[in-house]
């Protein structure tokens, strides 16, 4: 609709028409030209069809006896009208803008865009897309009267709008096929005056007035969606088409993984509860109860929301301790993924919290000679008292473990003596207790074989000759056939007076139990032999005392 004109001072009978002589360079058109020098109009036309704007400056008098002042001008296709219009401190001057429509300056027709403020700065820019005539009307909007100076340009656009698109506020997929479409454009000069879209980049719509935000509606299916959309100036320059995309899916997310588990005993009182989605989450529907928790009461248990983009898990954690033993109900709330799909429903499951206990052990003594014993010292914590501890043990390589004896630890502490004749692992077991929950700890004690040389003591150096063989044997225990012996020769070097190296022989121990190796000693000196047995699923390994030489 046409704005209407602000309401002017009643017309007079007679107006003064004496116009005052112009001193002009050279009539010219606004299409182009040299600029004229200012002019003066003491007395112009004061009504459509005006007197013809004689450059790019005019100036005269207004206001008080002279109601209204009218320029003619003509402007080329693709120009832009751009007044400016400025007066004596005090006055109040108007300024409107009709096309070749009109016929007089007291009627809306024809009247395209005005400025009344409460001043006499005023200002318009209109574009033309066609050219042709238009009218200025300077009105002297108070009885001050006063002079004015009036700036025109014709200035041509040739410069396009730029114009970019969001869908749905940016959000990456949509369940509808309907978007929100916000548009961003501009165009430095003549404005953005329409809007056009297209859903496959070659067909448009018809042109229409540009607003920032529409809606657009895709075609059925889902998918990745295109959106082009292309704006026009007002002088019908079009921009380069801006596109948006948008996925429309309409498939619901599915729980891929919960823990913990439905229906399963917790351990802690401020579990962490996680679910796992097969397509990435809307965070903000996660935390706003995006998992449920109630008690048995109906209660609902509060906590702190968390979400995970790069795992697509949700998580949630109580913010006061759960009741141990008691069951709570959990389900899924309203958790929606991106596209606004809700979670398909995977129901309701139950989760008992139990408290926490602490069950420790340790040995006095981590490895034992054969025939030996260990103590074990056992701890537990966070149980009521007495509680019942199962011992358990699995010796060698079985990894079965057998029940042995049960402890009861009255004031959370005890010990036990073993005695294995091998390596073996005791399994201490914590059975629980109503809303307390079980412990399991493993603790193992290695059993060491003996070796040891048959013959020779370990208090007396031996005596043996340069050239003549020395017959070593190794007896290992218990006997049994197969074990890998390893004799080593060490020879005291009084030069750099210490015990070297000397080499070694590698033997199998037959049935009973026994390994030899022979030794020619080839230089007189100090010597020792030591023997030792590699560690096997049966028992740690061993090495026997030192056994000295002396060699003439």
């Amino acid at each position: 609709m046409v704005p209407s004109l602000r309401p002017r001072r009643p017309q007079r009978a007679l107006r003064s028409r004496t116009l005052a002589a112009i001193a002009l360079a050279g009539a010219i058109l606004l299409a182009g030209g040299p600029i004229a020098p200012v002019v003066s109009a003491a007395d112009p036309s004061a009504n459509i069809p005006g007197i013809e704007l004689p450059g790019p400056v005019a100036a005269g008098r207004l206001g008080g006896p002279i109601y209204d002042v009218v320029y003619r001008l003509t402007v080329a296709p693709g120009q832009v009208v751009l007044a400016s219009l400025t007066g004596t401190a005090g006055t109040d001057f108007d300024l409107y803008l009709f096309d070749s429509s009109a016929t007089t300056v007291f009627s809306t027709k024809g009247l395209l865009k005005k400025s009344i403020g409460p001043t006499s700065t005023e200002s318009i820019s209109w574009p033309s897309p066609s050219g042709g005539t238009f009218y200025l009307d300077l009105n002297g909007a108070t009885k001050v009267e006063g002079d004015y100076r009036l700036a025109v340009q014709g200035v041509p656009d040739l410069t396009p709008p730029v114009i970019s698109a969001v869908l749905d506020g940016g959000r990456p997929s949509t369940n509808q096929l309907t978007v929100a479409v916000t548009l961003d454009a501009s165009d430095a000069l003549s404005g953005v005056a329409d809007m056009a879209f297209s859903g496959d980049g070659s067909t448009y719509t018809d042109w229409q007035p540009f607003a920032l935000s529409t809606t657009w509606t895709f075609g059925a299916g889902d998918g990745l969606k295109s959106l082009w959309v292309k704006a026009r100036n007002g002088v019908g320059i079009e921009s380069m088409p801006a596109i948006a995309t948008i996925t429309i899916d309409t498939v619901q997310p599915v729980a891929t993984a919960i823990e913990p588990p439905p229906g399963s005993s917790i351990v802690g009182l401020r579990p962490s509860f996680n679910v796992t989605f097969n397509k990435p989450m809307d965070p903000a529907t996660w935390t706003d109860l995006g998992l449920i928790v109630q008690a048995a009461t109906g209660d609902l248990v509060l906590g702190s929301y968390s979400y995970n983009a790069a795992t697509r898990t949700g998580t949630f954690v109580p913010s006061v301790p759960l009741v141990p033993g008691s069951t709570y109900f959990v389900t899924i709330g309203d958790a929606r993924d991106i596209a606004g799909n809700p979670v398909v429903p995977p129901g309701s499951w139950t989760i008992v919290p139990l408290a926490p206990t602490a069950l420790t052990a340790k040995v006095n003594l981590p490895a034992i000679a054969l025939g030996g014993s260990a103590r074990v010292d056992i701890s537990l914590s966070g149980a009521p008292a007495p509680a019942v501890i199962q011992v358990l043990a699995a010796p060698g390589s079985s990894g079965a473990f057998v029940a042995l004896t049960t402890l009861t630890l009255v004031n959370g502490s005890g010990s036990l003596v073993v005695l294995p004749d091998l390596n073996t692992t005791y399994r201490l077991s914590y059975g629980g207790a109503f809303g307390f929950a079980t412990d399991v700890v493993d603790v193992g004690v290695l059993v060491r074989r003996s070796v040891s040389l048959v013959g020779p003591s370990s208090t007396v150096a031996s005596r043996a000759k340069v050239g003549l063989t020395v017959n070593l044997m190794a007896a290992v225990g218990p006997p049994a056939g197969g074990v890998s012996v390893s004799f080593r020769l060490y020879r005291f070097d009084p030069v750099r007076r210490a015990w070297v190296y000397a080499g070694s022989h590698g033997r199998t121990t037959n049935a009973a139990g026994q390994a030899s190796a022979a030794w020619r000693p080839a230089l007189a000196g100090a010597y020792y032999w030591r023997a030792s047995v590699v560690s096997t699923a049966q028992f740690a390994n061993n090495e026997s005392p030192v056994y000295r030489w002396v060699v003439r």
